[in-house]
């Protein structure tokens, strides 16, 4: 190991004076820079809606992906931000309307017999999160399509409250071997959604 080794990194602000007195106490050896810049977007976040039996596999390995790209911190995904004993209706309000975008995830069963029947039921979340969203005009909602689904919802089979995710452009994020370069095509749509918000002022509502 050579005798001056140079290390870069990035740490939260918080961590700073706390990791300088770590290292003049072991290492007799201050960082020669810091960089205390925040990973980009970090102010923003992305909701994803989705139906356990109906994608909860993709939607495992889409949420890993957005994680790696904005951090956990900035990616909501019931059983990834929900604690037990809390009422989940509350928490999910609140992550929607803190929500810079929303995905929709939609396989190919996201609206079999059972399940419309649930998203005519006032009670259930998924309808919960969706029209939650869709009264924010300013929020984006994205269908995705999973599983190899290429259609949107007959207006006949929803409630009247989601009628407004019929007019929204969906996304495609099929099986493998297309699955990363979909999901790069996702990341790079949600960053100039990003982008443009910043651009507009942010956002209010």
């Amino acid at each position: 190991m050579p005798d001056n080794l140079q290390v870069s990194f990035s740490v939260p602000r918080p961590v700073i004076p706390e990791l300088l007195r770590m290292v003049e106490e072991n290492f007799h050896l201050l960082p020669t820079r810091i960089d205390n810049a925040q990973p980009a977007y970090s102010h923003k976040q992305i909701f994803i809606s989705y139906r356990h039996l109906d994608s909860e596999d993709v939607c495992g390995r889409i949420y890993d992906r957005l994680a790696q790209a904005f951090s956990r911190d900035n990616v909501f995904r019931d059983v990834a931000n929900l604690l037990p004993g809390f009422d989940f209706r509350t928490r999910l309000e609140r992550a929607v309307a803190d929500c810079h975008v929303m995905l929709v995830i939609m396989g190919r069963d996201w609206l079999d017999d059972e399940n419309r029947a649930r998203l005519h039921d006032e009670n259930d979340y998924v309808r919960f999160e969706i029209e939650t969203a869709l009264k924010r005009d300013n929020v984006p909602v994205i269908p995705i399509w999973v599983g190899r689904r290429e259609w949107m919802p007959e207006k006949n089979d929803l409630p009247p409250t989601l009628y407004g995710l019929l007019h929204r452009q969906a996304r495609k994020v099929r099986p493998d071997p297309d699955f990363h370069t979909d999901v790069d095509k996702l990341i790079s749509d949600i960053k100039m959604i990003f982008d443009l918000q910043d651009e507009l002022g942010g956002m209010t509502g």
